[in-house]
C-alpha cells in the first residue's frame, strides 16, 4: 500500500468517528467514498506476444526495435521493456502507460544502439499495475528467450603490412588451397591433429606405433595466419566500452574477415581465454571465429605458454603469426626466440593512456616498440582511429 491508499484508509476512519461522535449521518455516509475507492479490485497481468528487431547487429549501430504485449485486468499499467547493459536509447520511449480494463494489446518501438559486442537477452518485460485510486500497486517480470548478436563491423581494409617469412623449400608447406585437395608427392608421415581426414590414416604406422599416424602430401595454397588475441587483464585498460581487449577483438576479427576473403587459412587462438580455433578457409571460417571472439572475457595466462600450447600445431601449419597485444607487456626476447620458427608480426595497441602515467606507460611502449622491430616486425595501432590500412 502505497502513501495514498493509507491517506485513503485514514480519512474513512477519521469520517466515521467524526459522523458518531457527532452524530452527523452525513459524514458516515461520506466515509463510504474513500473506502469505496480503497475496495475497487485491480490487478494485471502481461504476457510477451512477439518482439521485432534484427538477430544480428553491429558495435554502434543504432536498430528498431517493436515489442507487442497484452495485457488483462483492471488497473493503471506501466509497460517497460527492458534494455541490457551496454545499450543506448536513441529515439522513442521503451515505456508505455495506459488504463486496463479486460484486455488490452501494447506496443513498445523505439530506436537503440548498442556501445558492445557480445551475446544479449532482450526478453526481459517489466510491468507495474496501481489500481485507480493509486493507492495499490503491483509489479512483475515476464518474456521469451530472445538473444541479439552484436559483434564488430569488420572493416574494408585496404591493405596489410606484411612481412615475408624464409622457407627451407621451394615448397609452401603444409598450406592448403582453398580450393583443391592434397596433391600425390609424399613427404613424411606424422602424428594424427584434429581436422585430418581418416582417409589419410597409414594404418601399418598405426599399428607400428600404438597411435594414429597419417601420410602428409605436398600441397599447394597460400600462406596460413593464427591470430594471437592477448585477453590478459591489463588489456582490460580503459573503460568498460572502449578498452585494449574490445579494440583487439575489433582488429582480430577484421584480419580473419581480411584473410579468409583472399583464401588463406586462418586460426584463432585467445590468451587467456584458451579459446581455440584451428585454421581453416572460407567465410564459414570467418563466421566461426567472429562467434568465438563475441563470447570472450579473458583470463590469465603467459603468451611463453599460450604458444608451448599450441607448439605443434604451430610447427605443422608454419604459419604467420599475428600477436594482438600491449607492446609493454610482451616480452622481446620471447618473440625473437619465436620468430626463429616462423615469421611473427606484432600488433601493438595504443592511444588509451592519460595523465602522468599515460606519459609514463607511454615511454615503455616506445621502449618496448623499438626492441621488437629489432627482432620483428611490429604495427602500431591506434584504438582512437578507425581501421584501415597498417
Amino acid at each position: 500500500m502505497r502513501k495514498a491508499g493509507a491517506s485513503l484508509a485514514k480519512l474513512s476512519v477519521y469520517l466515521i468517528l467524526s459522523g458518531i461522535f457527532l452524530t452527523a449521518p452525513v459524514l458516515i455516509r461520506l466515509a463510504v467514498i474513500p473506502a469505496f475507492l480503497l475496495a475497487l479490485p485491480f490487478g494485471v497481468r502481461a504476457r510477451f506476444v512477439r518482439g521485432e528487431w534484427d538477430e544480428k547487429v553491429a558495435v554502434g549501430e543504432e536498430f528498431n526495435v517493436s515489442v507487442l504485449a497484452e495485457l488483462r485486468g483492471f488497473g493503471i499499467a506501466r509497460v517497460r521493456h527492458t534494455l541490457p547493459e551496454h545499450f543506448e536509447l536513441v529515439e522513442g520511449s521503451n515505456l508505455e502507460e495506459c488504463v486496463v480494463f479486460g484486455r488490452r494489446l501494447v506496443r513498445i518501438a523505439y530506436r537503440a544502439k548498442a556501445t558492445r559486442r557480445g551475446l544479449y537477452r532482450l526478453d526481459r518485460l517489466e510491468y507495474e499495475v496501481e489500481s485507480f485510486s493509486r493507492a495499490f500497486v503491483k509489479r512483475g517480470v515476464t518474456g521469451t528467450p530472445v538473444t541479439l548478436e552484436v559483434k564488430h563491423r569488420p572493416p574494408k581494409l585496404r591493405r596489410v603490412r606484411e612481412i615475408r617469412g624464409r622457407a627451407r623449400s621451394p615448397m609452401p608447406g603444409i598450406d592448403v588451397a582453398k580450393i583443391g585437395v592434397p596433391g600425390t608427392d609424399f613427404r613424411e608421415i606424422r602424428d594424427y591433429m584434429p581436422g585430418d581426414s581418416m582417409k589419410f590414416v597409414n594404418w601399418k604406422a598405426t599399428a607400428r606405433k600404438g597411435k594414429l599416424m597419417v601420410n602428409q602430401y605436398e600441397v599447394e595454397g597460400k600462406k596460413a595466419v593464427w591470430i594471437f588475441l592477448d585477453a590478459n587483464p591489463y588489456m582490460l585498460h580503459g573503460t568498460s566500452i572502449k578498452n585494449y581487449l574490445e579494440a583487439a577483438i575489433e582488429v582480430a576479427n577484421a584480419l580473419a574477415y581480411y584473410y579468409t576473403s583472399r583464401g588463406h587459412k586462418v586460426g584463432l587462438y585467445v590468451v587467456g581465454d584458451r579459446r581455440l580455433i584451428y585454421p581453416d578457409v572460407g567465410s564459414r571460417q570467418f563466421r566461426r571465429i567472429s562467434r568465438a571472439l563475441l563470447e570472450v572475457e579473458g583470463g590469465k595466462e603467459r603468451v611463453n605458454d599460450a604458444v608451448e600450447n599450441c607448439k605443434k600445431m604451430l610447427l605443422l601449419y608454419n604459419p604467420l603469426l599475428i600477436l594482438i597485444t600491449r607492446a609493454e607487456r610482451v616480452k622481446a626476447e620471447s618473440i625473437l626466440k619465436l620468430s626463429k620458427l616462423m615469421p611473427v608480426q606484432v600488433i601493438a595497441l595504443k592511444g588509451l593512456e592519460e595523465g602522468f602515467s599515460g606519459k609514463v606507460m607511454e615511454v615503455a611502449r616506445r621502449k618496448a616498440v623499438s626492441r621488437l622491430r629489432t627482432c620483428g616486425n611490429c604495427v602500431e595501432v591506434d584504438v582512437n582511429k578507425p581501421l584501415a590500412v597498417w
